[in-house]
């Protein structure tokens, strides 16, 4: 490992061995430094993966009408004030960038080491400084969280399609797994909260959550979020 990258680890506040045995996963996968960002490398697709708020895709969608944005919709709602989230499954953050945009609060928790050291890494690279990035399990917090409301986006099994053609996904799948128990679970916390509202990322097809209907809903494309308003709302 290079000096160089060493010290990005460090700056981070992990080390090598916090990422080994997630890396002895796939042997395809190198940790390095690409451009000044901390980055894992695909060997075989001769592809990087890492998080920059600067990308053009984000750009364009900051540019856009904000209030237009579905996870914006869900999660605000009629709210004409900022809210505090609980992002309770974090990965490459591009949802929280999103609803930081509106100056709502975001506390995002992500328990994968190595997704952490990226998202750290993309975070302490741009100018945002309303999202709180925690490297927990979020299942932990959950209950005790002093929030408006919970968000919860899980890894669910993609289809092979999508996840050839989109070398991320296929990063996350990899590394960060399926998480359709750990939905369960955080799901259940959340209901025993005293937060206002959950917000679940669902796949467009996929039944509710322990057959549970939602509130409202919002539907998009690919996917569409469950809003459930709690008592406490």
């Amino acid at each position: 490992m290079s000096d160089k990258l060493e010290k990005r680890l460090q700056e981070l506040g992990l080390n090598l061995n916090d990422l080994n045995p997630i890396l002895a996963k796939d042997s395809n996968y190198q940790l390095q430094l690409h451009q000044d960002r901390l980055a894992v490398y695909q060997l075989v697709d001769k592809h990087y993966v890492f998080v920059d708020f600067n990308s053009k895709q984000l750009n364009y969608r900051s540019q856009s009408h904000l209030n237009a944005e579905l996870v914006v919709k869900a999660v605000l709602g009629k709210s004409k004030q900022p809210l505090k989230i609980m992002d309770c499954t974090a990965g490459f953050g591009k949802d929280a960038y999103i609803l930081s945009l509106t100056g709502c609060e975001i506390i995002a928790y992500e328990a994968n080491s190595l997704m952490y050291a990226l998202l750290k890494d993309g975070l302490n690279r741009s100018s945002i400084d309303n999202i709180h990035l925690q490297n927990m399990n979020a299942l932990e917090h959950i209950k005790s969280c002093s929030c408006d409301v919970i968000y919860l986006d899980p890894m669910y099994p993609d289809n092979k399609k999508s996840a050839k053609n989109n070398k991320n996904m296929t990063f996350l799948q990899q590394f960060v797994g399926h998480q359709q128990q750990s939905a369960l679970e955080l799901f259940n916390q959340a209901l025993q909260s005293d937060v206002k509202k959950i917000v679940l990322k669902r796949p467009i097809k996929a039944e509710f959550i322990t057959n549970t209907k939602p509130t409202s809903q919002i539907i998009g494309k690919a996917a569409r979020f469950d809003v459930y308003v709690l008592p406490n709302a």
